[in-house]
């Protein structure tokens, strides 16, 4: 029997969609849902499940009942509908509202996306020229010169950053009348490491000056005086220090020489042959940012000059995604939750942390679109020699084929979900190369001509041929 069915084409590539359901048919599940509500409960005057349904639904309620049965009646009703109408959802279709006189779901069905790319073939993008700029190259040097900096021994006399080891022992110098008094020792420290800061100085003031100039070996004597006003204990007090300099080391950077090269690494016997290397990794560095920029570029080229029609939901999963790789990354952090991560760096709410992601969900999920147009247009294929190269290339190449555990993963991943995977990330490398190669005004062969269709056999009767795409169930 053939469902009463409307529909009713909504803006953004979405269909409303109506389905009356038969009363006949309602009055059968009601009566199916008090019969197991009958067992359920105990009602007085009648044995366990026995009670009439009108007692029944005295007792519990009509919306007990509907309850029972609506959300599967519903996901059956989808299904038969979208197949008796020849509809094909995008994605998960959501439920607007149920009407109960007469019953009727209410759904907003997500379509699939329409895009018109336009003439992709004749789009065209200039590309920035990347050249490897010698200050980057200069300070690439020096994150080497700091990496290999370190505290060493020096014999000239002490400047301000050297770091001293130094005996000290200083004592109050009495005031007058007070010789008698007990000595007040203010330090009297071995083997004590002290560095001169001329922007933070030590106390008393002074302190840090007296310490220059020194090479190890000498002491020297000098007396030092807190001002009144200072906070220390000995306001206003002279103390005469004892210093004994032990040890002097200096933080210094190695020389930029052949010498540092080598000290790099044993590749480099001069440092020009560190430089050259250095220039090649920046150009590397440099040439696939470009390419990415390049390929950012060009995706929103074409989606400036494609006609797209979508659905939200294409956004809120390209949202959704996101979202999840970013969770993924703060759990390898050791971090639980994206929400503990947003209340711990005061970002607001996980609402007004995907308002801030929308913008750049949006631009990508409308490249992902024009990118899969033109894959489809092209007709872009995957040979399982190409998904055999990947697989080898995923597992550290051809002299880790023949461990055992490589072998079974590499099994694993040729079939199911593994492969599904793999493909589309090689079709969408290929339709990025592609593009990209239009873009550059290069030689690109036409898509293969389309195959004349065969004739398929008619089936014996139209209950011989259903369809066997299963329908998307609906959101809660």
């Amino acid at each position: 029997m053939a469902l009463k069915v409307t529909t009713e084409p909504r803006e953004n590539r979405q269909l409303g969609l109506s389905i009356e359901v038969d009363p006949a048919r309602v009055q059968k599940e009601l009566r199916k849902a008090a019969q197991k509500a009958a067992k359920e409960y105990r009602i007085p005057g009648f044995r366990k499940g026995k009670a009439p349904y009108h007692v029944i639904v005295q007792m519990v309620g009509l919306p007990t009942l509907y309850n029972e049965f609506m959300e599967d009646l519903g996901q059956e009703l989808f299904k038969a509908a979208i197949e008796q109408e020849g509809i094909e959802p995008y994605a998960i279709a959501s439920l607007e509202d149920v009407d109960l006189e007469p019953m009727t779901y209410k759904l907003l069905v997500p379509l699939e996306p329409e895009v018109n790319l336009g003439d992709y073939r004749a789009l065209r993008v200039d590309e920035d020229a990347t050249e490897v700029d010698e200050e980057a190259v200069e300070n690439q040097l020096n994150t080497y010169l700091e990496q290999h900096a370190g505290w060493r021994d020096v014999t000239r006399p002490s400047q301000f950053g050297d770091m001293l080891n130094i005996d000290v022992r200083s004592v109050i110098i009495p005031d007058e009348g007070d010789e008698a008094a007990d000595e007040t020792v203010v330090l009297d420290e071995t083997d004590w490491d002290v560095t001169p800061d001329q922007e933070n100085p030590m106390e008393p003031p002074g302190f840090d000056e007296a310490l220059l100039g020194l090479a190890p070996g000498a002491e020297k004597e000098f007396v030092l005086s807190w001002p009144a006003e200072s906070q220390s204990v000995y306001a206003g007090k002279q103390a005469r220090f004892h210093v004994k300099v032990n040890s002097i080391q200096a933080y210094e950077q190695p020389e930029l020489n052949d010498e540092f090269a080598q000290l790099v690494g044993p590749d480099f016997a001069t440092l020009d042959d560190l430089k050259t290397s250095i220039r090649e990794t920046l150009r590397e560095e440099m040439k696939s940012a470009a390419e990415a920029q390049y390929s950012d570029k060009v995706l929103s080229a074409l989606v400036e000059q494609s006609t797209l029609d979508y659905p939200p939901v294409v956004v809120e999963d390209q949202l959704d995604s996101m979202i999840a790789e970013f969770e993924r990354q703060l759990q390898q952090l050791g971090i639980e939750s994206l929400e503990n991560y947003l209340t711990q760096t005061r970002s607001g709410t996980l609402e007004e942390y995907r308002a801030r992601l929308r913008p750049d969900a949006e631009r990508l999920a409308l490249q992902n679109l024009v990118l899969s147009e033109v894959l489809r247009q092209e007709k872009l294929q995957v040979t399982d020699e190409e998904i055999a190269a990947r697989i080898t290339e995923m597992l550290g190449g051809e002299e880790n084929m023949d461990d055992e555990g490589a072998r079974n993963l590499a099994e694993m991943m040729r079939s199911g979900a593994g492969r599904t995977i793999l493909e589309s990330q090689l079709l969408r490398e290929k339709a990025l190369e592609l593009l990209l190669a239009i873009a550059r005004g290069e030689e690109v062969p036409p898509p293969p001509a389309d195959e004349p269709a065969e004739s398929p056999e008619p089936p014996e009767s139209p209950e011989a041929a259903p369809s066997d795409s299963p329908a998307p169930p609906l959101a809660p």
